[in-house]
């Protein structure tokens, strides 16, 4: 039953601007049934990738299948990554999250920061009206300003999408393609993350965690269902009051 549940809060949290990371830590630690490592939550993060690549099937399609547009997403991704592969080869990130004894508290600051940029973004936004960069447009600064801001999630706690959606949005890029340019740039970051955990822990692997990773594929398509269809017409601050509560549950504990 655990597996399931695992599976179904990373394929949900995975894809909504509340870390999916950080609720797995939230729920590891509070639970004495399970023992999740980031190896294990890397591979968890699998599942939710393959449905990336199922609900943008089309546009991806029509990606490989024009040269310009293949030569700028693989330009755009490529220059987005470099900040997360960076801080995740020379940071000792991982180890302080697998070792730590006051983790909670580091996540609970790290929500904490994090509610306050998207309480801050609802707040303190000029306007209400949707920015007009499309992704086809998004240029080299734009991409690394969006990568620096991936790089930050790397602390369970700073949600991926959330992060990078915000990001893009101060950058004046519409939001469906931002959120499009934060999914996709879950490519290669999560599978990049996982390999990394995988090679540093010498290619172990928790047979366990297959049944978790099937159901956050199927949870992660519902997901992302509702990130494309709520967020595009929904309050950014009702995510940012969720976080302050998580924070909030992981101070006091």
């Amino acid at each position: 039953m655990n597996e399931i549940i695992i599976g179904i809060i990373q394929g949900i949290t995975e894809f909504l601007p509340i870390s999916s990371s950080g609720h797995l830590v939230i729920f590891d630690t509070l639970s004495d049934s399970i023992n999740l490592n980031t190896n294990d939550i890397a591979f968890l993060h699998i599942g939710t990738l393959f449905s990336i690549i199922v609900f943008y099937k089309d546009r991806l399609s029509q990606t490989f299948n024009n040269k310009n547009n293949l030569n700028h997403t693989m330009k755009t991704i490529l220059i987005a990554i470099v900040p997360a592969v960076i801080i995740g080869l020379f940071s000792p990130i991982q180890e302080v999250i697998d070792n730590s004894d006051n983790l909670l508290t580091i996540i609970g600051i790290a929500y904490l920061g994090f509610a306050s940029l998207l309480l801050s973004y609802e707040f303190n936004k000029k306007n209400e009206e949707d920015g007009s960069v499309l992704f086809e447009n998004i240029n080299s600064k734009q991409a690394f300003y969006i990568g620096l801001a991936q790089a930050v999630a790397l602390v369970p706690g700073v949600s991926r999408s959330g992060i990078t959606l915000i990001v893009a949005l101060y950058l004046g890029i519409k939001k469906s393609e931002a959120i499009y340019f934060s999914l996709l740039l879950g490519l290669p970051t999560i599978f990049g993350a996982w390999l990394l955990t995988f090679v540093k822990s010498s290619f172990a692997f928790n047979p366990e965690m297959i049944i978790p990773a099937i159901v956050s594929f199927a949870a992660g398509l519902l997901a992302i269902n509702i990130l494309v269809n709520f967020t595009l017409n929904a309050k950014l601050k009702y995510f940012g009051f969720y976080c302050l509560a998580l924070s909030a549950l992981c101070l006091v504990n």
